[in-house]
């Protein structure tokens, strides 16, 4: 039963959903801990934070023009957010860094990224996302460029 949820009730939490997903189109913050995908992976990578960022306004969007047409399509549209915005930063992270693992200085948005070196698998702690690209291991002296 799909049944059209009165007007009274979704059309304001519509707009709420909907104006929340234009302002995260429109604006972008830096990785924080009060609005955004805050996980460890998209705070440690700058890159990973704008892409799921994106990912989640979009999302939003539907949960939005989903909820004017039905509650089952908003249910489904929150679980679908929870799901992917959890999986697309760790896959983006595993695929730029080899690792799903991180770092945490001292603070409490200090996280940095971990690569795993291609070539003998030694996994090496850097400052930022910026040392991935002319880094190279510890270990064995290979780039860590993929």
């Amino acid at each position: 039963m799909n049944q059209i949820p009165p007007p009274i009730f979704s059309y304001p939490m519509a707009a709420i959903l909907l104006g929340l997903a234009a302002y995260m189109l429109l604006r972008r913050h830096r990785p924080n801990h009060w609005i955004g995908v805050r996980l460890p992976w998209t705070l440690a990578d700058r890159e990973i934070w704008d892409k799921s960022w994106t990912l989640a306004a979009v999302l939003l969007v539907g949960m939005g023009l989903g909820l004017i047409y039905s509650w089952t399509l908003l249910a489904i549209s929150t679980l679908v957010l929870l799901v992917l915005c959890f999986l697309y930063p760790l896959l983006l992270y595993h695929q730029k860094y080899g690792t799903i693992r991180y770092w945490k200085d001292l603070g409490w948005l200090d996280y940095r990224p971990v690569v795993k070196c291609p070539q003998c698998g030694h996994l090496q702690k850097l400052e930022d996302a910026g040392q991935l690209a002319g880094g190279h291991c510890e270990a064995c002296g290979a780039s860590m460029a993929r």
